[in-house]
């Protein structure tokens, strides 16, 4: 195996349990080719190392500000301001902060120091039926280091998944996501210029190769992240459900209520969150989705 491979991880789960069968570990990768509104990681989003600043956290000492030697930090009695395009993520201000109020997000790791890392779990994955999940972000989008990580995992007989969002060339869902032993991936939007609006990018590579996967014999669960307004109405749950019927026995279909848990975190990164407005979906309207695609025959996931 390639020594010289290396991965860039913001985050690394235990006791997962909605990640795939069994107890779970599940690793987080950095970097991904998308962009939903309503990401509930977004430090996930980008392909490298960020700062982040935890507000309730800061004394504001001031410390972080007379260390840089960047001047990416300013530091008043009641505010706290980072130049991010001047921090070199040197780490100074995160090493001298005595209250942990800035963090730095992202880490490199080989596929063997990561296994090495994970795998005191094993105890829990062999009583469970557990194992290993690749997570994001986009795994996908690091594939030379997923395939490795993967391969390594076989060598000891690990269960493996891969949760992605599918926007990722052919070829690598040939190579490597079909190396997993189970595949989790999302589909928000059916219409592409409503795709567009809300994640940035046409939705056409996703549905191919959605198509593509649910042909191959592979178990897959697609997961539906039901967010009002943008994707519970009926023609989009209608196409969603005529697409995965139509496609494949394998496949098995889970909504997931829109949450707002993440929305902190955008503050810490310098973003602003741009679903502000809305409201997580009721029992009554994830009931009400459910019930528009029975009519499909799909077979709905356990939640």
């Amino acid at each position: 195996m390639n020594s010289q491979i290396k991965g860039l991880i913001f985050d690394v789960q235990r006791y997962a349990i909605h990640d795939g069968p069994g107890i779970r570990t599940t690793a987080f990768l950095k970097g991904c080719p998308i962009r939903c509104q309503w990401c509930a990681n977004p430090e996930s989003q980008q392909s490298a190392p960020e700062i982040t600043y935890l507000e309730n956290n800061c004394t504001h000492c001031g410390g972080c500000a007379r260390i840089c030697s960047k001047k990416a930090v300013a530091v008043s009695d009641n505010s706290h301001f980072i130049d991010r395009g001047s921090c070199d993520l040197c780490g100074q201000c995160v090493e001298i902060c005595p209250a942990d109020a800035l963090q730095i997000i992202g880490r490199y790791v080989s596929p063997a120091e990561l296994f090495d890392e994970m795998a005191t779990d094993q105890p829990f994955w062999k009583r469970s039926g557990g194992g290993i999940t690749l997570s994001g972000g986009e795994p996908l989008a690091q594939p030379e280091f997923v395939l490795a990580f993967i391969k390594l995992c076989q060598k000891n007989y690990i269960h493996t998944v891969i949760e992605t969002c599918l926007h990722v060339p052919r070829k690598i869902i040939e190579d490597v996501l079909l190396q997993a032993d189970d595949i989790i991936c999302d589909i928000k939007i059916m219409d592409e210029k409503r795709h567009k609006a809300f994640i940035g990018v046409s939705n056409k590579l996703i549905l191919d190769n959605l198509a593509f996967l649910l042909k191959s014999g592979k178990s897959v669960l697609v997961r539906v992240p039901l967010i009002p307004s943008i994707n519970n109405d009926r023609d989009n749950l209608d196409a969603t459900g005529v697409l995965l019927s139509s496609n494949g026995q394998n496949v098995q279909l889970e909504l997931l209520p829109y949450h707002r848990l993440g929305e902190s975190k955008y503050a810490r990164l310098g973003r602003s969150y741009g679903l502000g407005d809305i409201v997580p979906p009721t029992a009554e309207d994830m009931d009400k989705a459910k019930n528009t695609l029975t009519k499909f025959n799909i077979a709905m996931a356990k939640t």
